[in-house]
């Protein structure tokens, strides 16, 4: 056996002296899955966007949380100094900071913003969550070096919101290059990423940066598909967070974690709805009746606890606290098998022979139930076990991604298992409004139309906030779509990681700083 020189062992001890520092100013994150590139506008994934979000890309606007814990949240200026709404708020003037750089020590200028909006409402990349929220502005206006104008066709203050999403990146640098592949990564933010192999991707701090430094030197995210891995590297100390668990491993890990006080949990609450979508064109859906009594049927209580493992809540409809309309929601209707069939009964279907089975005039009452073929089948079976049981002929149409949405635009369907994964405070008006491009099922209804009008002309969340309980009350009158489940993980944070606050969905990783040993 080689015996080793004093030199290699000095060494051995600076490696590790070098590893403890690194690690002590270092805040490492369990990705579950690696992104493909870390373009904040071609096809982004979930992925992509926690890492570069507020990190590597600034936006004009920042959608900081309240002051206390419950409210809703405010609108602060970002890369934007101030903003004045023109006349019947049909324009926006945006004032840009003097003081920022690029990271590749380029200056923001109005060309770099008017870029940005411009491909954010462009269906040449593929930013389809910011296009529809963008679709009201008309142009974009550079108003000198350090300003732009947007236009609107209609007054619409989620634009504002949809400005605290737009990532602000430079023209010289992304103009022609916005493609879903690896390239180049320059932002403004107090991160720049300094490497990304082994499926680590490493953002360090930005020396050069026009605002207040973040307490944290580096960030390290660490993909790691397995679950199992994923937590043995927590308990030795080489992961920071997870920010969701399987529903394996849950309560049971957060509970012997916990119990050492190294970890404690963490709920991001993202605005992520399970739901079904409902065709209002023809019957039976077509009924208020039936579309009552199918969410009856659902038992999300039920499948909370078996198939989401608890890391899941009831709700009433997209409007809940944190949720896609963030205020006041309604209660999630209650699993009442026995009120769903005297709904039915009410709307003419009973039960014409000893098969239980519904008719009315001599028809079957039947459904088409539209699913991905490599969606959750648990969830599928729930819904088809306890309409057929209540009477009603489920046909299950399976299909591929652009199967199912083609049927879903040419209406063949009458319901179908759908996610909307959006974000706080959103414009409700594509799920539920007129020639929304995600009411597959074209519901319309006049009352609904006012209120989200009211809601657009509202310039602030907390604005917002006031009328929403209005339209949540309304949509549970004539149940536009039927909810299953508001996800809601459940992770674990080092208690060495202070400051954290979830918001939006992630984290505001800028705010955190790590704790020193003897803390």
């Amino acid at each position: 056996m080689e015996i080793p020189t004093p030199e290699l062992v000095v060494q051995a001890q600076q490696d590790q002296l070098d590893a403890r520092r690194r690690r002590a100013t270092t805040l490492r994150i369990h990705m579950d899955a690696e992104p493909a590139h870390l373009d904040p506008l071609a096809s982004p994934s979930v992925w992509a966007l926690r890492v570069t979000r507020d990190t590597v890309y600034e936006t004009l606007v920042r959608y900081e949380p309240p002051a206390s814990g419950d409210g809703p949240g405010r609108l602060e200026p970002g890369l934007a100094e101030s903003w004045k709404l023109g006349p019947g708020n049909r324009s926006i003037r945006i004032d840009l900071r003097d003081d920022v750089r690029f990271h590749n020590g380029k200056k923001l200028t109005s060309v770099d913003v008017q870029f940005s909006i411009d491909m954010a409402r462009s269906s040449r990349v593929d930013a389809a969550h910011l296009r529809r929220q963008l679709a009201d502005v008309t142009a974009v206006e550079l108003v000198g070096p350090r300003a732009v104008r947007l236009r609107l066709s209609r007054a619409n203050g989620y634009v504002l919101r949809a400005l605290a999403q737009v990532p602000i990146i430079p023209d010289t640098v992304y103009r022609g290059a916005l493609q879903p592949r690896r390239g180049q990564v320059v932002g403004s933010g107090p991160y720049k990423l300094e490497s990304w192999d082994d499926g680590r991707i490493r953002l360090t701090r930005n020396a050069d940066y026009w605002g207040e430094a973040p307490a944290i030197e580096t960030i390290d995210f660490v993909h790691e598909p397995d679950a199992a891995k994923a937590l043995t590297a927590a308990k030795r100390g080489e992961v920071d967070i997870i920010p969701a668990l399987i529903p394996e491993h849950y309560p049971d890990q957060v509970k012997a974690l916990g119990t050492h006080g190294d970890f404690v949990p963490l709920r991001l609450r993202p605005a992520v709805l399970r739901y079904l979508a409902v065709s209002h064109r023809s019957p039976p859906m077509d009924d208020p009746r039936v579309r009552q009594a199918v969410a009856k049927l659902v038992d999300s209580d039920g499948l909370i606890e078996s198939l989401h493992g608890g890391m899941a809540r009831a709700v009433g409809g997209p409007i809940w606290d944190r949720g896609p309309g963030d205020g006041r929601g309604v209660g999630a209707p209650a699993y009442d098998p026995n009120g769903a069939r005297a709904l039915l009964a009410a709307a003419g279907w009973i039960e014409a022979d000893e098969t239980g089975r519904r008719s009315r005039d001599g028809e079957r009452l039947h459904v088409a139930l539209l699913a991905l073929p490599s969606g959750d089948v648990k969830e599928r079976e729930h819904i088809v076990k306890n309409l057929r049981e209540a009477g009603v002929f489920v046909e299950v149409r399976r299909g591929n991604a652009a199967v199912l949405m083609n049927r879903l635009d040419t209406g063949e369907f009458d319901l179908a298992l759908l996610e909307w994964n959006s974000s706080m405070d959103t414009d409700l008006s594509p799920l539920v409004g007129v020639g929304g491009k995600l009411n597959f099922g074209r519901f319309k209804d006049d009352q609904v139309e006012a209120i989200l009008d009211r809601l657009r002309a509202a310039q602030t969340p907390a604005a917002r906030r006031k009328i929403l309980p209005e339209l949540a009350d309304r949509l549970a009158q004539t149940q536009p779509i039927i909810p299953i489940v508001a996800l809601d993980p459940v992770g674990l944070v080092h208690h060495r990681v202070r400051g954290l606050r979830a918001w939006d969905g992630w984290i505001r990783l800028r705010d955190l700083s790590l704790a020193h040993e003897t803390d």
